[in-house]
């Protein structure tokens, strides 16, 4: 598989940066992580017909499989956001369906 653009996932936390006045946590931005992938178009409508599933999608993406991805997972692509709606873990690869998020 030849994966030619990179984009980048959202990790949990940024880091801890002190309390607030009220003694609750306080996290910067969270760290975004690199990794390879390729994406194309894609529409719920296709979502449904070809996989027998109904999920909110934009695109399509394919990359290496990583356990960091997972369903709800923000992503990041050329500025945009974007929010994981469907995984499928195969051997060699994941399939991912994801719907773009408005800024």
């Amino acid at each position: 598989m030849r994966l030619t653009k990179t984009a980048y996932y959202y990790g949990d936390k940024g880091e801890y940066l002190g309390n607030d006045q009220f003694g609750r946590p306080v996290y910067g931005d969270p760290k975004m992580y690199p990794f390879e992938m390729e994406i194309e178009p894609y529409s719920t409508e296709l979502a449904r017909t070809q996989y027998g599933i109904v999920v909110e999608v934009n695109y399509r993406l394919y990359t290496y499989p990583n356990t960091n991805l997972k369903l709800e997972t923000k992503i990041n692509y050329n500025g945009s956001k974007f929010m994981i709606t469907k995984v499928w873990d195969y051997d060699r690869h994941y399939e991912l369906l994801i719907k773009k998020l408005l800024d």
